[in-house]
């Protein structure tokens, strides 16, 4: 019976550090999503970004792109060249790097038409209380839901 305590107990620890273990999805423009004449700039100073984190870019498929560049590039709108095209219409790109990361939107005019983004990246960052949910930012809810059924299988092994 006291195995069973110490077990749930350690599941109920790992599950309640979840949300702080991973990373943020942070969709890109927030509810505006990935589009032209869009200030993606003022967007990102009100953001912060760290390893871990996932930015999502959320678009029409096939009225958009997303092409990770360098500096010169991304000042130049320029994207031919680039390794990746992302093109599905919900491009998840993990943060695995500090530094300034570049992005913009290779079709017709769009990235002088202001769609492209500039970040920075920081380090990861270590446990610190949670925030709550934005618009943007779901994970804490999903991991919400994932300690809930956790603690449900645990105390139905209790039993």
């Amino acid at each position: 019976m006291a195995s069973k305590q110490v077990l749930a107990l350690l599941l109920f620890s790992a599950v309640s550090l979840l949300p702080f273990a991973m990373g943020a999805d942070i969709v890109v423009g927030d509810g505006n999503g990935w589009m032209p004449d869009f200030n993606y700039t003022d967007w990102a100073a009100t953001k912060s970004f760290a390893v871990g984190d996932n930015l999502v870019f959320v678009y029409s498929g096939g009225d958009h792109n997303v092409i990770p560049v360098g500096g010169v590039e991304f000042k130049a709108c320029n994207g031919t060249g680039a390794g990746r095209v992302f093109t599905s219409g919900r491009d998840v790109i993990p943060l695995k790097t500090t530094g300034r990361k570049w992005y913009l939107c290779g079709i017709a005019d769009h990235c002088q038409r202001g769609q492209k983004l500039v970040i920075n990246v920081l380090p990861a960052t270590s446990p610190a209380p949670a925030l709550p949910p934005t618009s943007s930012s779901t994970p804490i809810m999903k991991h919400t839901f994932q300690a809930a059924m956790v603690i449900a299988v645990v105390i139905a092994m209790m039993n």
